[in-house]
């Protein structure tokens, strides 16, 4: 089966998009400060582990029974070409696995794989090769500035649940480009977990915590605050005994909050558990039409 990469205009466009380049100290600031987290963080990204396997089968798994759903029967038929961006993607786990789903039902798959972190998207490349059999474009870009380029596709989505790096007002933000960006059929799929119910009634906030602990190494996240303007926690993140710290900023979601936010820029939002209740796939369908640039400048309370 013949497989393309994304067709923007022409090969000089995907070359753009892998080669993109970032603007703003703060935003290279940001990129760095990403790679060194998940250095330290052991999110399952290598395809060599077994762990990562499972994290992509689960994710297939995943898709498939999505893909039953009365929405992408609707989207789906009459398509001979579906147009996939993953968000915040990584190493594109969730876009790959989504790719493979649909390329088994017979349609072409064009994947553009966004993320800030360029060594995760040399793998994305890399695995969707692997996996796929087919090249992808990769897209070096603040997510909530995507909808400064030319792309239009059928469906973009956040796999991994991303949204804790978005605070209230950026994830207005982002809403309203993926929405831009989208066909007018389109779906925006944002994997998701319900932080206040799961996290904060269930356990707390705990000043320290032990994500990790192995024979080698010691993973800790310490309480650095809040920011009641901007709704977001600041965690620390000590690796010992390389004593490597890194600081981070995350918002603590729960699926109605971004939910009504995606309702905002569409007219319908479904959701679909995977795990459990408090963590599923939130489906997105039919942008409103909102220009993104209404909402390039925050607030001043979030700038204060």
């Amino acid at each position: 089966m013949l497989m393309s990469i994304i067709c923007l205009c022409n090969c000089a466009m995907i070359c753009s998009l892998v080669e993109h380049t970032l603007c703003g100290d703060n935003l290279v600031d940001l990129a760095d400060k990403l790679e060194r987290l998940y250095q330290v963080f052991p999110w399952p990204e290598d395809l060599s582990l077994v762990r990562t396997k499972q994290r992509l089968d689960e994710a297939y798994k995943i898709f498939q029974d999505l893909l039953e759903h009365s929405w992408f029967k609707e989207l789906l038929k009459e398509k001979d070409i579906v147009r996939v961006l993953d968000i915040c993607g990584g190493v594109g786990i969730g876009g790959i696995a989504l790719a493979k789903a649909l390329m088994e039902k017979g349609l072409r798959v064009e994947l553009v794989v966004n993320d800030l972190r360029g060594s995760a998207l040399a793998k994305a490349r890399e695995y969707a090769k692997q996996i796929l059999g087919i090249e992808i474009a990769t897209l070096r870009e603040d997510a909530l500035r995507l909808y400064e380029h030319d792309i239009r596709v059928d469906i973009a989505l956040m796999y991994g649940i991303s949204a804790p790096h978005f605070n209230p007002y950026q994830m207005v933000q982002l809403a309203a480009g993926v929405a831009w960006i989208l066909k007018p059929n389109g779906l925006f799929l944002v994997d998701e977990f319900d932080r206040v119910y799961g996290l904060l009634c269930r356990v707390g906030c705990k000043d320290i915590t032990i994500e990790h602990a192995g024979e080698d190494r010691i993973l800790l996240t310490l309480n650095g605050g809040y920011n009641s303007r901007t709704g977001m926690f600041k965690r620390v993140f000590l690796d010992i005994p390389a004593m490597t710290r890194v600081e981070m900023e995350y918002r603590m979601w729960d699926i109605a909050g971004v939910a009504a936010i995606l309702w905002m820029f569409f007219e319908d939002v479904d959701f679909k558990p995977t795990k459990t209740q408090l963590h599923g796939i939130l489906i997105a369908r039919k942008p409103r039409g909102i220009n993104p640039r209404n909402y390039v400048n925050q607030p001043t309370i979030a700038k204060t």
